[in-house]
């Protein structure tokens, strides 16, 4: 199954932080985009699979901003893949 979802970004001093709109209370930071996208998903995966490590982790598409990766501010689109 997937879904998309939009990811506000932050880039403030020299780093990322997001959150996702159809999921309140996703958070992650990261130094790069890849590494805010490996954040992203592990916070996503415990408020979709919750902490059973059984479960499947949930996936996103590349981050990719479309423009100026350190714009103060954007909101991104991915897909997110539920297995």
């Amino acid at each position: 199954m997937t879904q998309n979802v939009h990811i506000r970004v932050r880039f403030e001093q020299r780093s990322y932080w997001a959150t996702v709109e159809e999921y309140p209370g996703v958070f992650a930071t990261g130094d790069s985009i890849e590494e805010l996208r490996a954040s992203l998903e592990e916070g996503l995966s415990l408020v979709i699979r919750g902490a059973d490590p059984e479960q499947r982790p949930v996936q996103l598409s590349p981050l990719h901003s479309g423009g100026d990766a350190e714009a103060a501010e954007m909101v991104i689109r991915s897909e997110l893949t539920l297995a």
